[in-house]
């Protein structure tokens, strides 16, 4: 049995060559399968409007002004540049507003959920556009946002989704009890979760998640931040894959993922793309390789 995220793709949307942009992957335009894991459903997180993009669907807390939740497919794609780098925009879906000077001068990068080079790359020109509407959009640490988050999401389209046939991501913030915002209202996450989900060759789901804090190195391995939906969920107020059967969620959720059969070690230490502008910074010497 085939499971699906329900990530609306615009009906009669084909997106062509651009440049070197590549769209062999692009997939004809489809409405959401029926059968679905379902989207996470809030039952601690407080109201969430569900925004629908090319590619990509959004679960954002206008309270909060902040995505709780952002979900997504991948497949392989080929290298080549993107498009033109769009700019963060307001999302006149959301009651909060948010704006990109909202961000500015916070001491806070403007962290992409769904990526932008994947959205680009998998669903073309629009979905990297709404990529960028700041419903998509969380503050992140620098050295999170360009180190180790980076080094996440080039992994999951590089690594991941070149091995398995596909790979649905759910991923988003998690908040504690002392509420930190930035002085325009947006909320300051204090972590933030990805979860994997795949399903194998003989038709067995199987998930993995992580948990990973605003304040880090940049370097560590990337197996440190392993845990359970189940905390995640814990943490969150959300419940993932609520459509699956119970036992099916038990399954996947109460258990840590097996690395060797997700072949996890192999992206464990690679290093980010931008290291080198953060080597020596505050003192600390990047070490992408100490987990081997």
């Amino acid at each position: 049995m085939r499971i699906w995220f329900p990530v609306l793709i615009v009906a009669g949307l084909l997106v062509w060559q651009l440049g070197d942009f590549d769209n062999s992957s692009q997939p004809p335009p489809a409405h959401a399968a029926a059968a679905s894991s379902g989207y996470p459903q809030s039952i601690a997180a407080g109201p969430v409007s569900v925004f629908e993009n090319h590619g990509f669907v959004v679960g954002y807390s206008e309270q909060r002004r902040d995505p709780l939740w952002v979900a997504f497919s991948l497949r392989p794609v080929s290298s080549g540049r993107l498009p033109p780098r769009p700019r963060f925009e307001r999302d006149p879906r959301s009651q909060a507003g948010v704006n990109y000077r909202d961000l500015t001068g916070s001491g806070f990068d403007r962290g992409h959920m769904a990526p932008n080079y994947s959205m680009a790359k998998l669903y073309g020109v629009e979905a990297q556009r709404q990529s960028f509407l700041m419903t998509n959009v969380v503050p992140q640490r620098p050295r999170l946002n360009q180190l180790l988050w980076q080094r996440l999401e080039e992994a999951e389209i590089d690594n991941m989704a070149s091995r398995w046939r596909e790979l649905w991501v759910t991923t988003g913030p998690v908040f504690d009890d002392d509420r930190e915002t930035l002085s325009s209202g947006v909320e300051i996450p204090d972590m933030f979760y990805r979860l994997w989900l795949d399903e194998t060759e003989d038709g067995e789901l199987r998930a993995l998640a992580l948990l990973v804090p605003q304040n880090v190195r940049g370097d560590e391995p990337l197996s440190d931040f392993l845990t359970t939906v189940d905390h995640i969920e814990a943490l969150t107020g959300l419940d993932f894959y609520p459509q699956l059967p119970e036992s099916e969620q038990e399954r996947l959720e109460s258990v840590r993922a097996d690395l060797q059969a997700w072949e996890f070690a192999a992206i464990a230490c690679q290093p980010a793309r931008y290291g080198d502008n953060w080597q020596g910074k505050n003192g600390i010497r990047l070490q992408f390789d100490r987990c081997h």
